[in-house]
Order: structure tokens, then C-alpha cells, then sequence
């Protein structure tokens, strides 16, 4: 399946603001570096809040079918 990296980070944005993220904020860093084309960058008001966004995100896009690379650093 072929990811439009821009839709991609933009659903990623929807759904850190759908669970009370702060700051959320989407950057094309695609003419800048080869190690990604977006990066999503959120608040959370706790450690607890920003592992609780983190799984949010990895089980919302499980359920369409994407699987992370890799995640580091809960």
C-alpha cells in the first residue's frame, strides 16, 4: 500500500488533537533531510497523557493497516 506521507502526518495531527494534545504541530522537513518527509511534534501535560497519545496513534493507524517502523522512548 502506498502512504501519501502528507495525509499520513496530517492524520497523525487529527488524532493527537482528537485526545487533548497540545501544540500539535506538522513539519515538511522533506527538503531538509532523507530520514523523513513530516514530523509530528504534541505536547502532553504528563508522562502519563504523552504515552497514552503515543499508543493512541500506534493502535489508530494498526487499525488501518500501518505498521510502525520502529518506536523508541515511551
Amino acid at each position: 500500500m502506498e502512504l501519501d506521507a502528507r495525509a499520513l502526518a496530517l492524520d497523525i495531527a487529527r488524532i493527537l488533537d482528537s485526545k487533548k494534545a497540545e501544540d500539535v504541530r506538522v513539519l515538511h522537513i522533506g527538503d531538509l533531510t532523507i530520514l523523513a518527509d513530516y514530523f509530528v511534534i504534541a505536547t502532553g501535560t504528563s508522562s502519563t497523557q504523552v504515552k497514552a497519545l503515543a499508543e493512541e496513534v500506534e493502535f489508530q493507524l494498526t487499525e488501518k493497516g500501518i505498521e510502525p517502523h520502529h518506536a523508541e522512548g515511551r
